[in-house]
């Protein structure tokens, strides 16, 4: 038996053998059929035919050809391949920082995601369509870990509070540093509320989580910038999303506005 390499080289040399495995799903098929269907050569399908069920990913039954479930599991872990290397080149460098936050970033999970890229004509998309989602939210609750602050990220998340949400963030030595020296009162006073908790951690982040109500949001963060912003209404998501969250929270120390480095 060929090693296992060449036995996926074999199907990824064309893509008319993918199409053939993948058609055989619906089977049992008739070799015209699959000509038709295909539109292959005569030569080439009863060629392929033979390959995969030699290889043992397609059977010869009454009607027909069909797939085998070893055929159906080479060709799902192939498909998932193929989409894992089309995200990995869509969003790049973006990818790393996400890892940071401790969830399982699978290409099912990324393709569900809401995805907004920043890009050299736009590079503040990410942060507009994040800020522009919180408000449109009207959660009881919201989660956040923050790695950066600013103006509209500070806006955003007030306006849940005026909206009646409680709220919790953690915040990194930086970030906590900078929203002191920047905001100066302004901060102290939004620390004191009874609404807000605000946590020091003490590494730095390169990735942003928040859940708001039932919407989880993960940014990835390059030199400090926000690059890339995803989202999921997928309740799995939330739920892991929660477990980092809490990881990283369990981590740091509740601060209050006394506290404050000055």
């Amino acid at each position: 038996m060929s090693p296992p390499d060449d036995r996926v080289r074999f199907l990824a040399t064309t893509s008319n053998r993918v199409s053939l495995l993948s058609a055989l799903g619906d089977g049992p098929l008739r070799p015209a059929e699959l000509v038709e269907r295909l539109d292959l050569s005569r030569s080439a399908t009863h060629r392929n035919l033979k390959d995969l069920v030699d290889l043992g990913w397609a059977s010869r039954v009454e009607g027909g050809y069909t797939d085998t479930v070893g055929g159906r599991l080479v060709l799902g872990a192939y498909e998932e391949l193929i989409a894992t290397v089309s995200l990995v080149e869509e969003y790049g460098e973006s990818l790393e920082p996400l890892a940071e936050a401790g969830m399982s970033l699978s290409p099912s999970v990324l393709e569900s995601a809401t995805v907004v890229t920043a890009t050299q004509g736009d590079p503040h998309a990410p942060l507009r369509y994040y800020t522009e989602r919180v408000r449109e939210l009207d959660p009881s609750r919201f989660l956040g870990i923050v790695p950066v602050v600013s103006p509209l990220f500070n806006e955003a998340h007030r306006s849940l509070l005026d909206a009646g949400a409680e709220g919790e963030l953690v915040l990194d030595s930086a970030a906590l540093s900078a929203s002191k020296h920047d905001y100066g009162t302004e901060f102290d006073d939004a620390v004191a509320t009874e609404e807000l908790v605000v946590y020091a951690h003490p590494n730095s982040f390169s990735f942003g989580l928040s859940i708001v109500g039932q919407r989880v949001f993960l940014g990835a963060y390059e030199a400090g910038q926000f690059v890339a912003c995803f989202e999921w209404g997928d309740p799995d998501v939330r739920e892991e999303a929660l477990v980092a969250y809490e990881t990283h929270r369990t981590a740091a120390r509740e601060v209050d506005a006394t506290a404050l480095p000055s």
